[in-house]
C-alpha cells in the first residue's frame, strides 16, 4: 500500500483498537495515547511495506503493542530516534527530519521531546516549567506547523485532545419576587457547547467577568474599556494576536485555562482563569477549545439549559463545593439585567 491519502481512513477505523491494545499493556490512558501517536507515525513511515491492506488493523495493532512493550522496558530518558525503522525507509525519515529542522525552536523541541524522547505532556511541562495543558496547546500548534510542511502527514498528527466549543450563553438566577433582581448576586455560569457534539460544559465565573462576557455577547461596548477590552487593544497595538484559548484542566473543582498569544512566528502560552480567557477570545474572535479529558469529566448532555444548570449545581453541592442556589428561575443574562443592577457600569 503506497497511497498516503488512504492512511487517514485506516487511522479512523483502527485507532480505537490501537488505543485498547496500548492501554491493555500500559494501564495508563495518557501513556497509551502517546504510544498510539508514535505508532501512527511509524505506520505512516512504513506504509510502503504494507502488502496486504486487508491486514492493516492487525499491522497497526502489532506496531502499537511493540512500542508499548518497549516503553515498559526502556528507561524514560532513553530516546527513540525516528530512524529506528527499516533501512528502505531512509528517504521518508530524512523528509521528517528536514521538516523538523525547519520548525521554530519551541515547536521542534516540543515534538522531539514528545515523539523522540517519549515524554508525556506532564513530563515536558515539568522540564520547561509550564503546565500540561499549556504543553498540549504547544504540541497542537507544532503538529499544525508540521502538517504544513508534510501535507501527507496530516492524518497522523491530527490532535484529538482539543475539542472546539462555543460560548452558548451566561446564565443567572432571578429572584422569584422581582424580574430584575438576582437571587444570588455572586452567581454567573457560562455554558460552553461542543461544536460537533451534544455536550455542554458549565463553568462558574465571577460577576465582573460574567457581566463583561454578557456585554460582549450582545455586541455592547462601554464608554470606558473594560479590562478585557483594554488587554485586547494593547495586544493588537503591540503587533500580537490571540491565536486560541483552551480550558486545559479541572482540579479540585477549579477550571484552568491557557491563552495562546502569537507575535509573528512565535507563540507563547499564558495561564489564565477561564473567565478572563473567554472574554479575550470573544473580543479577538479566537477559537475556544476544551481538553478532551475535561469535557469527559465535567461535560453534561441535555436539551434544557435550566435542567443542565440544576444538574451541575446538584453535582457540586453533593461534593460539598457550594451551597444550593437560592430559590429562583434560571435565565440567560441580558443587557437589561446588567444595567438594572449596575446602572453606573462603564461610567
Amino acid at each position: 500500500m503506497r497511497d498516503h491519502d488512504d492512511f487517514g481512513a485506516l487511522v479512523g477505523r483502527h485507532r480505537p483498537r490501537m488505543r485498547a491494545v496500548a492501554f491493555a499493556i500500559l494501564g495508563d490512558r495518557e501513556e497509551a495515547e502517546d504510544v498510539v501517536q508514535e505508532a501512527l507515525l511509524r505506520g505512516f513511515l512504513a506504509l510502503a511495506t504494507l502488502r496486504r491492506p486487508d491486514r492493516a488493523g492487525a499491522w497497526l495493532a502489532a506496531i502499537t503493542a511493540n512500542l508499548a512493550r518497549m516503553r515498559l522496558r526502556r528507561p524514560r530518558e532513553q530516546s527513540l530516534p525516528f530512524d529506528v525503522v527499516a533501512p528502505e525507509l531512509e528517504a521518508p525519515v530524512e523528509e521528517v527530519r528536514h521538516a523538523l529542522a525547519s520548525l521554530p525552536p519551541t515547536a521542534r523541541e516540543t515534538l522531539i521531546a514528545h515523539y523522540v524522547e517519549g515524554l508525556s505532556c506532564a513530563e515536558i511541562a515539568a522540564r520547561v516549567g509550564s503546565t500540561p495543558g499549556a504543553v498540549r496547546v504547544r504540541l497542537h500548534r507544532a503538529r499544525e506547523q508540521l502538517r504544513a510542511l508534510l501535507p501527507a502527514f496530516d492524518t497522523v498528527t491530527e490532535e484529538v485532545e482539543m475539542i472546539e466549543v462555543a460560548v452558548d450563553d451566561v446564565w443567572v438566577r432571578i429572584a422569584p419576587d422581582h424580574p430584575t433582581r438576582l437571587a444570588d448576586e455572586r452567581l454567573r455560569i457560562v455554558l460552553l457547547r461542543e461544536r460537533d457534539g451534544e455536550r455542554v460544559l458549565p463553568i462558574w465565573i465571577g460577576p465582573p467577568e460574567g457581566d463583561a462576557l454578557t456585554l460582549q455577547l450582545h455586541g455592547e461596548a462601554m464608554p470606558r474599556p473594560l479590562t478585557a477590552d483594554l488587554t485586547t487593544r494593547l495586544l493588537e497595538a503591540a503587533g500580537g494576536r490571540i491565536e486560541r484559548v483552551v480550558v486545559t484542566k479541572l482540579e479540585e473543582h477549579t477550571f484552568y485555562a491557557v491563552v495562546a498569544v502569537a507575535a509573528g512566528d512565535d507563540v507563547r502560552e499564558v495561564d489564565a482563569r477561564p473567565s478572563d480567557a473567554l472574554n479575550l477570545a470573544l473580543r479577538a474572535g479566537a477559537p475556544i477549545y476544551v481538553d478532551g479529558d475535561v469535557l469527559d469529566q465535567a461535560g453534561l448532555v441535555g436539551e434544557s439549559a435550566p435542567a443542565l444548570l440544576d444538574q451541575a449545581c446538584e453535582r457540586i453541592e453533593d461534593e460539598g463545593v457550594v451551597e444550593r442556589p437560592p430559590p429562583g428561575e434560571w435565565r440567560p443574562h441580558s443587557l437589561e439585567l446588567v444595567t438594572a443592577y449596575r446602572p453606573a457600569l462603564g461610567r
